[in-house]
């Protein structure tokens, strides 16, 4: 064969190595393009090639900053791994793979965010029928920002919707909110309190970009209308007795608690009981008995004076002639005198 031949088909052979060779070394990454991970979550990155036994791998943020993360690389790998995702990882991200003189690049944007929590309700006081009180819904750790929107639902009805598109682009966790004032009614017990947040970001998944908290509303009514009865009166002899009882409007049904009235106006505790019974009275039993009725929310009272009388001594005059005089002892023991009057007519 001509020396010529061979020279030509040798150097044909090298350059068809060398382009097999090109053409067999690739590289790729993963996630492809673009990425997004949640602030305090672990994101890794992988680059990896083909074609090649033993390629040379390093990492950079297209504008030079610090990384922020770790490298691992095994054989034809290399894994950038960041954890915890932080505000310093939101960049672009480039993979470079050598293997002998060919070089290959690939690049990765990473975006970041934060919705960690389920929104909270709070309300400025307990839920009174007739009196304004002001729900607020809060979505806390947001970012961005301006990619949140908040709703606010009274059963089916949406009470208030808040978009912050507006909002200045920060990089830092905020916390949003939306008040609404609204007067309890009867018909709002049991009905469900729904505060809804939503990030409005098409990479994350519908189940991780809107979160909802739900409450049952309970209405109350502060006590009213306590009123009370006596038996058989509120005059009463020594050694007799007497029977109250007290009722008092409310919801939830107020509890009942008895008192008495002292001289320096402190009440003295006597009951929990809607009904008070006191027996073998004294003269010193003679004073204002309290009734209170008391919820979560409030308390009403009323009043009632009790009067126990000497039973010592008890007059009676019949048919205008006869005078009775009963006289009674400590002792229960009871002598009798009968004094008959005639009088001149």
């Amino acid at each position: 064969m001509p020396v010529k031949m061979v020279a030509v088909l040798g150097a044909s052979t090298v350059l068809w190595i060398l382009f097999a060779v090109s053409q067999a070394f690739k590289i790729e990454i993963s996630p492809e393009y673009k990425t997004i991970a949640q602030i305090g979550d672990s994101m890794a990155l992988t680059c990896s090639t083909t074609g090649c036994e033993s390629p040379l791998f390093s990492w950079r943020t297209q504008i030079d900053s610090p990384l922020n993360a770790k490298v691992r690389t095994e054989g034809s790998k290399s894994v950038l791994t960041m954890e915890p995702v932080s505000f310093e990882n939101e960049h672009s991200y480039l993979c470079t793979a050598t293997c002998g003189s060919g070089k290959l690049e690939r690049s990765i944007h990473v975006d970041i965010y934060s919705f960690p929590k389920d929104p909270e309700i709070q309300f400025s006081g307990p839920l009174e029928v007739g009196k304004p009180v002001t729900v607020k819904c809060l979505a806390p750790d947001i970012y961005p920002v301006y990619r949140l929107e908040i709703d606010l639902f009274k059963g089916d009805q949406l009470m208030n919707r808040q978009e912050f598109s507006s909002e200045e682009m920060t990089k830092s966790l905020e916390t949003k909110s939306l008040e609404v004032t609204f007067t309890p009614v009867i018909e709002d017990i049991g009905k469900a309190l729904v505060c809804r947040a939503k990030l409005h970001i098409d990479q994350i998944d519908s189940t991780l970009k809107e979160r909802e908290t739900v409450k049952e509303l309970q209405v109350y009514i502060s006590p009213r209308n306590t009123t009370i009865s006596v038996h058989p009166s509120t005059r009463l002899q020594e050694g007799g007795a007497v029977t109250m009882t007290c009722s008092s409007e409310g919801l939830p049904a107020p509890e009942i608690f008895w008192g008495r009235k002292l001289d320096n106006e402190v009440l003295q505790l006597l009951s929990g009981n809607a009904t008070l019974t006191l027996i073998a009275m004294r003269m010193e039993d003679s004073g204002v008995y309290v009734c209170e009725g008391v919820n979560l929310i409030g308390r009403d009272k009323a009043e009632v004076e009790l009067v126990v009388q000497d039973g010592r001594m008890k007059s009676q005059i019949t048919n205008g002639h006869q005078l009775t005089v009963h006289l009674m002892f400590a002792k229960s023991f009871y002598f009798i005198c009968y004094l008959c009057l005639y009088l001149a007519l």
